[in-house]
């Protein structure tokens, strides 16, 4: 009984068997970009569903996750389950868009960050060895003697 209080509820939309919970991200899908699965030839329902849960899986990932919790790996495997899509006959070209800029958008970033870093180890650097130097100097420098006159 636990196992099919699990399972999702499966409904059609757009041509497609899909959780019905998927249904308002169908719609969205379909809605902003029509054609998205006009020159889709596959027959199999399976394989059909298969696929846009592959679509599902790249938007969640693109659309929902922060930059920050994207990793490289992730990023790849989007590539990849897009690559798949397109050649199963999706028109995805508003995806592989948004993958190009989320991917530019997370390199940029992480330069940025790594820029950050490498400024901060060169001010951490000069702090030391201006140190360095005032511990050099000699001790008549440092001492506050000056005559004050009355």
């Amino acid at each position: 009984m636990g196992n099919q209080l699990q399972r999702q509820r499966k409904v059609t939309a757009h041509g497609f068997i899909i959780a019905s919970s998927k249904v308002k991200l169908a719609n969205w899908i379909f809605q902003t970009y029509p054609n998205t699965s006009a020159n889709v030839k596959l027959q199999d329902k399976v394989l059909r569903t298969r696929y846009m849960n592959l679509l599902f899986s790249v938007i969640k990932r693109l659309y929902h996750k922060p930059l920050s919790d994207l990793t490289e790996d992730e990023l790849s495997k989007a590539s990849q389950e897009l690559s798949d899509v397109t050649q199963a006959g999706f028109s995805v070209e508003w995806l592989a868009s948004k993958l190009e800029n989320v991917t530019l958008e997370k390199k940029t970033s992480e330069d940025r960050i790594r820029e950050l870093e490498e400024e901060l180890e060169k001010l951490k650097l000069t702090m030391s060895e201006e140190k360095v130097k005032l511990k050099k100097q000699p001790s008549w420098i440092t001492k506050t003697e000056i005559p004050i006159s009355p």
